[in-house]
């Protein structure tokens, strides 16, 4: 009990640590080694916290890309719609100039106003979708751009916590403490005291 007491109190052992990561290395392991395990246990945390803290972006950006999707279909049956619009409406511009002075010629005008509003209606849609394709690409890059400077900072910071370490005293428990095998030993000396002083020789030397 007493040479436990004695290990407990007076043993200990220098390691180096880096308490963010909690990674710790003893006297056995290498400078190189501590700082692989650290850059490792780095990594694993540097990919886990870019995957939480974009997660809101990456929803926002398949949402939008979706959207995009969805428009360019759109502008693609406007384009065609403005297309056959405009060949309606030139149709109905060469029947009014050769049915000009034909009977007729006051319905014929009204279906080329007619046509012509469904001409520049199919523009206006046309339009509108480049538009909304042109301002959603927008919103996308400054989504990616977002995204881009949240990596960044997150590389920086865990490469700052990777490149950081101190060095820690471990003192063993109590409980890990098991004394196997226990003994004395005696080491006898002759004590010869001359007129001067008292000296002590080994009772077992070398001759």
């Amino acid at each position: 009990k007493d040479f436990t007491n004695w290990v407990y109190r007076s043993t200990s052992v220098k390691a180096r640590a880096n308490q963010t990561l909690k990674v710790f290395a003893g006297p056995d392991i290498s400078q190189a080694e501590f700082m692989k395990a650290c850059s490792d246990a780095a990594r694993d945390a540097r990919d886990a916290d870019i995957a939480k803290r974009t997660a809101s972006i990456d929803r926002q950006i398949r949402t939008i890309e979706d959207r995009i999707m969805r428009e360019e279909r759109e502008l693609r049956e406007d384009e065609t719609e403005l297309s056959h619009r405009k060949m309606e409406e030139t149709g109905a511009h060469f029947e009014n100039l050769t049915g000009i002075f034909s009977k007729g010629r006051t319905r014929r005008l009204s279906t080329s106003l007619s046509k012509r509003r469904l001409a520049e209606q199919a523009k206006a849609d046309v339009e509108e979708s480049r538009d909304t394709i042109d301002d959603l690409k927008r919103q996308m890059s400054e989504l990616e751009r977002r995204r881009q400077e949240v990596i960044v900072e997150v590389n920086e910071k865990w490469g700052r916590v990777a490149s950081s370490s101190s060095e820690v005293t471990i003192v063993p428990k109590k409980a890990d403490i098991f004394v196997n095998l226990f003994g004395v030993a005696w080491m006898p000396y002759y004590s010869i005291r001359t007129n001067e002083e008292t000296i002590e020789l080994s009772a077992f030397g070398s001759s």
